[in-house]
């Protein structure tokens, strides 16, 4: 019995030594395994990320998820991409198939030949940075947004950026929703004119100090001008000069009004900036004012648009009258979308702007130091407000920042975007 038992303890423990020699070659060919799948995965993400060749800067490419089972491809950096030989030296060459949309980046200077021939995708927005676009940089379907400046290759399917509704056939895009959208123009008679100069817009702003603080009018320029708007301004302003002073030919200002509306008959547009409180405090003679402007106007002028500039509400004006100064600028705002209907012109919200930057964003001051007047971040919202009101452009697609940091410029940008566009 002892040596039956002892040769079954034997036995036993050389089917545990078999048992645990497999165990051990299926763990370690599953360790294997698991390391192949965990370096062909780290490898595959490696080759889905491209530092390209570039002059004057650096450019990278790299794909992000379409959630379609297909990619995004992204060009970013600040330097001009280098031409490739041919569709096929392009790194992606072989995923074009799934390539869905190609996104680049402001900062990017130019666009390399034959860089996208292959991927099919339905639009790209060329940024302003981009100066050229290389020989068949993309495909003969893709329909290329470019802006005023960019240079591209004769055969392009090109579309040149339009914020206003195009007066002429031709190929035209604008921005909605954040996206490209391209304008109709099927029902426009005519040709697209040949190297068809852009209309300069006449505009004269008449107003007090809420215009000339920081200069409203030079900022509204170079923001148009930055989204590549030409624009003519002018100005006649005074503090404290009431729209009636201002239309009255016997007074100061009123005479230099008067002689500019009479030596010219081309504004396009003027805008009329009242007295910060008069609005609210003497409406009737508010509207008097301005119906007394726009005779003027209406009489010297052979196509013009009024503008009412509604200004904002202020600590000292609000606590005057026992109220916030979000109620103030209610109280104004209410005033002016009256008074326009009254006259037939259009209101720039500038107040409305400047209360949702208060009550959104208040590490941002709009103030100059008396907590009245506008500082430069305020003239610049009320100019983005301008842009957008009066001539329809998206103030984001504007390169100007005033000389503010970035991040105030862009939330300044995206609230006048909001108030007028959105």
């Amino acid at each position: 019995m002892n040596n039956n038992l002892a040769t079954q303890v034997k036995e036993r423990g050389i089917l545990m030594k078999k048992s645990l020699k497999k165990f051990s070659l299926v763990f370690m060919a599953f360790a294997i395994i698991t390391a192949c799948l965990s370096f062909t995965a780290c490898t595959k993400q490696e080759a889905n990320n491209w530092s390209l060749v570039a002059e004057e800067g650096t450019v990278k490419a790299y794909f992000s998820d379409n959630g379609k089972y297909g990619f995004i491809l992204n060009i970013e950096g600040d330097g001009k991409m280098s031409d490739f030989a041919s569709k096929k030296d392009a790194p992606w060459y072989g995923k074009s198939g799934r390539i869905t949309e190609i996104r680049i980046a402001d900062g990017v200077k130019a666009i390399g030949a034959n860089a996208f021939t292959d991927v099919k995708a339905e639009s790209v927005i060329v940024p302003r940075s981009v100066s050229s676009v290389g020989q068949d940089a993309f495909n003969k379907d893709t329909k290329l947004c470019l802006y005023e400046d960019t240079q591209v290759y004769a055969d392009a399917n090109a579309f040149r950026y339009s914020a206003t509704e195009p007066v002429t056939k031709g190929n035209f895009w604008y921005i909605k929703d954040g996206k490209a959208a391209i304008w109709d123009t099927s029902g426009i008679s005519g040709e697209e004119p040949d190297d068809q100069p852009q209309k300069t817009l006449k505009i004269l702003f008449i107003g007090n100090s809420f215009t000339y603080y920081s200069d409203v009018p030079s900022l509204f320029r170079q923001i148009a001008g930055g989204a590549g708007k030409a624009v003519n301004v002018e100005s006649v302003t005074r503090g404290t000069w009431t729209l009636a002073k201002f239309a009255d030919q016997n007074d100061e200002e009123g005479r230099k009004v008067h002689e500019k509306l009479n030596s010219a008959d081309d504004y396009d547009v003027v805008v009329l900036q009242e007295h910060s409180t008069r609005p609210i405090d003497n409406y009737a003679s508010f509207v008097d004012g301005a119906k007394a402007l726009r005779e003027k106007i209406v009489a010297t002028q052979k196509s013009c648009k009024i503008y009412l500039y509604a200004t904002w509400g202020y600590q000292s004006g609000a606590d005057s009258r026992g109220i916030t100064i979000p109620q103030m600028e209610e109280r104004l705002r209410t005033a002016y979308v009256n008074a326009a209907s009254e006259l037939g012109a259009k209101v720039c919200h500038v107040g409305k702007a400047f209360t949702k930057v208060y009550t959104d964003y208040p590490e941002i001051n709009l103030y100059y130091e008396d907590n009245k007047h506008p500082s430069l971040s305020g003239a610049f919202l009320s100019a983005c407000v301008h842009v957008a009101t009066i001539l329809g452009v998206d103030p984001r697609n504007s390169s100007f920042t005033g000389g503010l940091d970035a991040a105030t410029a862009t939330v300044l940008k995206n609230t006048a975007y909001q108030i007028v566009l959105a």
